[in-house]
């Protein structure tokens, strides 16, 4: 992954798109496995709009390499920043149903769907989905399973009766939400651990919420926010990374 020294505002934009992103119709039904998913068309319809009205511009670029074939996404935003997540590769196995070309050109499709679900909190399928080409080792659990359906987050607290990492079972009932500021700040925290890690944004981000049981910011409330920024820089500050920009403003107002 590669970005620009600061990645201070295209972090908030991100953060406002996973805010007002509606949820992604799965209108696709799976033929073998009967689930339904959402297609590549479906998620830019919903997406792009949204990543634009923000400032960011999304390109994905194909690749390929040693009989893999996947696709990059870079982010663009109108301050000048960026953020290059790099290359999501997938094996290519042989479909004596396809040319070389339709095979090719569905796997990229694949990989361009998985890496925009990821970047931006979007569930486009079920963990069970499997006629795909199979990612390459320890690729796969990076980009499946870990984001909470909008849909379902709609519909009621998400957060009730989830168990606390930092205290027993709590509700939102009596604590404050998780402000936009607090959710820029974590994520350009998790940038900045990747960034020093050499890890890519959503093998760190899933680290964190795989721990706290959730699948994204909006489920913590104020406090467990705080808690969690305390605990990223006091990581972030042993990797030897700097935590000036990405820490600024979480003591003072956050409205």
């Amino acid at each position: 992954m590669n970005m620009s020294e600061s990645i201070k505002e295209i972090a908030a934009a991100i953060a406002q798109v996973q805010k007002e992103l509606p949820a992604v119709p799965k209108d696709i039904t799976n033929p073998i496995t009967h689930s339904k998913y959402a297609n590549l068309d479906s998620i830019n319809k919903a997406l792009l709009p949204v990543t634009s009205k923000n400032g960011i511009a999304v390109t994905q670029y194909p690749v390929s390499s040693g009989g893999q074939i996947g696709c990059g996404t870079l982010l663009m935003h109108i301050s000048g920043e960026f953020i290059d997540y790099g290359p999501y590769m997938i094996n290519v196995d042989k479909n004596k149903r396809m040319s070389a070309a339709q095979e090719g050109g569905s796997t990229i499709t694949y990989a361009k769907r998985y890496q925009l679900s990821a970047i931006f909190g979007i569930v486009s399928d079920n963990d069970d989905d499997g006629v795909q080409p199979q990612p390459q080792n320890g690729q796969n659990n990076q980009y499946q399973g870990n984001q909470q359906n909008r849909g379902q987050q709609q519909q009621g607290d998400p957060r009730q009766g989830r168990p606390n990492q930092y205290g027993s079972n709590q509700s939102q009932q009596g604590n404050e939400a998780i402000t936009d500021k607090q959710i820029a700040t974590l994520v350009s925290l998790f940038q900045a651990i990747a960034k020093v890690s050499g890890k890519d944004l959503p093998t760190v981000q899933n680290g964190y919420f795989n721990q706290l049981q959730i699948n994204n910011l909006k489920q913590l409330n104020h406090t467990e926010a705080s808690q969690l920024t305390e605990r990223v820089i006091g990581k972030l500050t042993n990797m030897g990374g700097n935590t000036n920009d990405q820490s600024s403003g979480t003591n003072g107002p956050t409205h």
